[in-house]
């Protein structure tokens, strides 16, 4: 073999190594969230390897961001210009052992580790929240809340400020009840 054939066989082999390198599909194998780091293991089973130390690709990071972290034992991707030190991670692909959530295209759901489950159903047009037993929601909204249509409670409200309608508040209710029952029936009923 002359040099220039052996020179041509060496590139055409380094390129081979560089482009088994441009997509590599794996699972997450470490996770540094204080970094925003991951490591990815892929190849066939008995020939896995690692990556170093990547980036996981987040889905907003301007004005409006996103932060989940990738779960070890996640299916992951990682994209390089074929040199995985330089890669970065798409985290995200169901197998086996993290299968789809739903298989209903009208659904987006997210479900998190806990068993809590965020879900809007187009079709039906219904969105749901589910919570773990213990699970508590907090709305912060300093301007307020508005629900425009109807409202159904299954459980006890406790308020810490007075309840009202369009008419009045619950706590003149109280005080037109306790008067007319001081007036007409010698103070029976609630004083609260």
């Amino acid at each position: 073999m002359d040099s220039t054939t052996d020179e041509i066989l060496q590139r055409l082999e380094a390129l081979e190594r560089r482009l088994a390198q441009v997509v590599v599909r794996g699972r997450i194998h470490a996770v540094d969230p204080t970094r925003g780091l991951a490591k990815v293991e892929y190849g066939a089973e008995g020939q896995q390897q690692t990556t170093g130390w990547l980036p996981w690709k987040p889905q907003r990071t301007g004005k409006t961001i996103t932060w989940s972290p990738p779960d070890i034992g996640e299916g992951a991707t990682v994209i390089s210009e074929g040199d995985l030190t330089l890669g970065e991670i798409i985290p995200g692909s169901y197998y086996d052992q993290f299968p789809a959530p739903s298989a209903n295209p009208d659904v987006h759901l997210t479900r998190y580790a806990d068993g809590a489950i965020e879900q809007y159903d187009q079709s039906g047009q219904t969105y749901q929240l589910l919570l773990p037993t213990s699970g508590t929601v907090n709305i912060v909204a300093k301007g307020g809340v508005t629900i425009t249509g109807y409202l159904t409670i299954n459980g006890n409200i406790k308020a810490t400020q007075a309840v009202a309608d369009k008419v009045r508040a619950m706590s003149e209710d109280r005080e037109i009840y306790n008067n007319h029952m001081d007036a007409h029936h010698n103070g029976a009923g609630p004083k609260q």
